[in-house]
């Protein structure tokens, strides 16, 4: 069985076309996403589950919510200098953990980085 998914309406409702593999039957669908909001807990701001890529890190918990994020992170602690431009809270770094900012730090968030790019790996 697989799903087509298309935003129809309003960005948050959506309809999807259910087809069977077996049988060749198909019949329409809508469901409506909300965000779950869950204070403190490591999970996707949409289903409400787990996030995949977490693991303990300088007494906290280093996340990424796909590779691309885990990527930014690993480009942001790679990094020589880290000058500041602009106002606070303008750029994506000044909203992440400051104990992920402090150097002291900056190896063991490598390494963690590291292991979450091998749940990754076929």
């Amino acid at each position: 069985m697989y799903v087509d998914r298309q935003a129809k309406v309003a960005p948050h409702h959506r309809f999807v076309t259910l087809h069977c593999d077996g049988c060749g039957a198909a019949t329409n669908a809508s469901y409506e996403l909300r965000p779950v909001m869950v204070p403190a807990a490591l999970v996707d701001n949409c289903f409400g589950l787990p996030l995949w890529l977490q693991t303990p890190c300088a007494g906290h918990t280093l996340w990424a919510l796909n590779p691309r994020h885990l990527a930014y992170l690993k480009e942001f602690l790679q990094a020589g200098l880290r000058e500041r431009h602009g106002t606070a809270n303008a750029s994506v770094v000044s909203r992440l953990p400051g104990w992920l900012k402090q150097a002291k730090h900056q190896g063991e968030a490598l390494r963690a980085v590291k292991r979450l790019e091998r749940l990754l790996l076929p």
